[in-house]
């Protein structure tokens, strides 16, 4: 056998076993915080043996970042696509709001904040690759996308990071103070689409192409 060529050693990556341990990290970590997601706890939830998820990731921290990842690109799924119109732009602004809006205010999200606010046991390095990974890459998303929008003069967006906070900042309103209170969010799907439909006329008026 040639020196370059090189053994394949172990099994082939099984996909649906990589979406099984996603999705049980997942259920975990909105379901009961991230002091839930332990390397045993994810083997038993998704069926897969201990070596088998630590083949793919060498820690929880690691697992909990792939979580938040996937979470961020799931969200972020539709800005893979530059906008061709104004139309499609602010169509994919609304599906966005509605997508993100319901699944802050879901109740998944509601008991997570809830945990990760009441544990005092969370480290401050897993906190922050949770939201480097998480909401911070969905602003990043966001943010290319807003961008290569306004390389095609669909918008006038001279900061597009910063546009990026604005717009999730207007879509989160008082909702996260809210949680954090504990005070009822009523607010029904109809209801929802009509101030997402609203916030993004206002954001497109300040960002108007000239």
């Amino acid at each position: 056998m040639s020196k370059n060529v090189q053994r394949n050693v172990g099994r082939p990556v099984d996909p649906d076993k990589d979406r099984d341990i996603l999705a049980a990290g997942r259920a975990l970590l909105f379901g009961a915080g991230p002091e839930a997601v332990t390397m045993e706890a994810v083997a038993r939830e998704a069926g897969v043996a201990k070596p088998t998820l630590y083949r793919r990731y060498a820690n929880r921290d690691e697992l909990i970042a792939a979580v938040a990842t996937a979470e961020a690109e799931r969200m972020a799924g539709r800005f893979r696509l530059v906008p061709g119109s104004a139309d499609d732009l602010k169509q994919a602004l609304v599906e966005f709001g509605c997508d993100l809006t319901g699944f802050l205010l879901s109740a998944e999200h509601l008991n997570y904040v809830q945990a990760l606010g009441a544990s005092a046991q969370v480290p401050q390095s897993t906190r922050d690759s949770i939201y480097r990974h998480g909401p911070r890459g969905t602003q990043a998303r966001l943010a290319d996308w807003l961008a290569r929008a306004a390389d095609r003069d669909l918008l006038d967006c001279p900061d597009a990071d910063y546009s990026a906070e604005q717009f999730l900042g207007m879509l989160m309103g008082l909702d996260l103070v809210r949680t954090l209170y504990r005070v009822p969010l009523l607010r029904d799907a109809d209801a929802l689409h009509t101030r997402v439909r609203r916030l993004v006329s206002d954001f497109l008026r300040l960002h108007a192409a000239s």
